[in-house]
């Protein structure tokens, strides 16, 4: 296959993958180089150009005595909304501590990160939290704190993750409002924070000098994308094999590759989004197609089309794909690599 039809096939390719990422959130990293993107510490959202990592960042420069601080965000959409449809992800971000004083005197400040329900059914904003770390008052170079929110659709916390919102009448505990779970929180986020206001506490006015760089919510890979659904139907050299290579997180390089095949034939890639296993050629074929690819294999009997999988298809996108390859060998004269299925993470 020449470089020119590879990159047209690719190109067709990653079309129709992306044409089913409308309803997704994008994976998402403020690094501060194209503006706030809704992001603030305690109302601050003035960019430096400089002492970032590593160049933008934002600064909350002590300017007064305060309780805490908190990088806040209630309008970045990649940040808000149903989780579930995020599938399971990482929230981090980059901070910078200078000093934190207490009267004076270095202080240690927990920092935590909290999801908001403001409309959750008990009237009251439900938050579940999970704390990140320590900020060291003494001062800390750039660190990454982050936080894993998973099975977004399970009614229970997950190890690591607190509620609040409410106050237990017997241990005066902060705990979710009546009636609120995990699951019904992160099916409609409205504020995002990482903060040192930590659920249940009480703290005295602080000096902070402390920046931020790098707030991002990426999605968790798991184990292989790709597995064999079998059906391949015989040719010269046995069963043609496809396989697919790569992660198929946005912006990834993958790759699909036909190997087994008749020399130097022309080949038919089907690409699908649901599988409905119907006769083909004396064979079976398990895509229903979106989209045919127009291919060639080599003179060992081979072909690979690499493509860079784009951002926001949904997690939990499946996608089918087989090859046929006219083959003489063949029962009907086109033999029919085995169907793959690809499932984004």
């Amino acid at each position: 296959m020449s470089l020119s039809l590879s990159r047209i096939a690719a190109s067709a390719l990653v079309l129709a993958l992306a044409s089913s990422a409308a309803q997704a959130q994008n994976d998402a990293v403020v690094g501060f180089d194209n503006g706030a993107n809704g992001w603030s510490i305690n109302g601050i959202d003035t960019i430096l150009p400089t002492g970032g990592s590593p160049d933008e960042r934002v600064r909350y420069p002590d300017p007064i005595d305060t309780f805490g601080i908190a990088a806040r965000n209630n309008s970045n959409t990649s940040f808000l909304g149903d989780y579930a449809a995020k599938g399971d992800v990482t929230l981090s971000a980059d901070f910078l501590v200078n000093y934190i004083n207490f009267f004076g005197t270095p202080a240690p400040r927990e920092l935590v990160v909290i999801l908001y329900d403001d409309d959750n059914i008990s009237g009251n904003a439900a938050q579940v939290w999970q704390s990140l770390g320590v900020l060291d008052g003494n001062g800390i170079p750039w660190t990454t704190f982050s936080a894993d929110v998973t099975d977004a659709t399970s009614a229970t916390l997950p190890a690591g993750w607190n509620g609040a919102g409410w106050e237990d009448p017997v241990t005066f505990e902060p705990i979710l409002p009546p009636g609120a779970t995990w699951a019904n929180v992160l099916s409609g986020v409205d504020r995002i924070e990482f903060t040192t206001y930590v659920p249940g506490f009480f703290f005295g006015f602080t000096h902070f000098d402390v920046s931020i760089d790098n707030v991002s919510i990426t999605s968790i890979g798991g184990g292989s994308a790709w597995s064999d659904q079998g059906n391949a139907l015989a040719g010269v050299n046995g069963d043609p094999v496809m396989a697919g290579t790569g992660t198929l997180v946005g912006g990834s390089a993958n790759s699909l590759e036909v190997s087994n095949g008749a020399a130097s034939a022309l080949a038919a890639m089907f690409v699908g989004f649901t599988d409905s296993p119907v006769p083909f050629k004396g064979g079976t074929l398990v895509p229903v197609p979106s989209l045919t690819i127009n291919l060639g294999t080599n003179g060992a009997g081979a072909l690979s089309l690499p493509f860079v999988m784009p951002a926001g298809v949904p997690a939990g996108a499946e996608l089918w794909m087989q090859t046929a390859i006219q083959d003489a060998a063949a029962v009907n004269g086109v033999a029919l690599t085995n169907a793959i299925l690809g499932v984004t993470p």
